[in-house]
């Protein structure tokens, strides 16, 4: 990820220096890390992953629980048992936590397919937003900061507060994305 960041900055400093002298340059900056936390979407989006995680993590957490009783009991009473009813215990045990880091593995990877779906429409719409308004404003250049290629900028490049503006104020939809870029 960081070596793409170096790729976009390299290209981006060539296209500067290839721009001749005499030509007007605008450059904006969009953290879009931010604009997607920011906007209204983005919050909502944030909470629904929230409020699953939270809600399987509380599954998660008596499943372990009574795991964590069931190998008690098995210390305890280990000593005492017959080497077969040992050996099925620990068997039986052994599954249970195979079968636990099973959950929690796929509930991992569910929670991260879950933010990507809520996610992936608003980072489209934040992406034409953000043409549309370079387009609409004469920007030459506008660059991501949150990749980690933008080392410093001038905080008066930065649009992300007009971005996350147009997003919360536009009807959400392809059609309706360019005719909503104010000035």
């Amino acid at each position: 990820m960081r070596q793409i960041g170096q790729w976009i900055g390299a290209a981006t400093l060539a296209v500067v220096v290839a721009v001749p002298a005499r030509a007007e340059l605008k450059v904006g900056v969009v953290d879009m890390q931010r604009a997607l936390n920011d906007c209204e979407a983005g919050k909502k989006a944030r909470d629904q992953v929230k409020a699953k995680f939270e809600k399987a993590q509380d599954q998660l957490k008596r499943q372990r629980e009574d795991l964590d009783r069931l190998r008690e009991d098995y210390d305890k009473k280990a000593v005492v048992l017959k080497e077969e009813e040992r050996r099925n215990l620990e068997k039986d045990l052994e599954n249970r936590s195979l079968e636990f880091k099973r959950k929690y593995e796929d509930f991992q990877r569910d929670l991260k397919r879950t933010d990507s779906e809520l996610t992936a429409g608003i980072v489209d719409e934040l992406y034409g937003l953000v043409r549309d308004y370079g387009e609409k404003h004469g920007y030459s250049f506008v660059l991501e900061a949150s990749n980690g290629a933008l080392l410093y900028n001038d905080k008066a490049t930065d649009i992300t507060d007009d971005i996350i503006k147009l997003y919360n104020t536009s009807p959400h939809h392809e059609g309706a994305r360019s005719s909503k870029v104010k000035e």
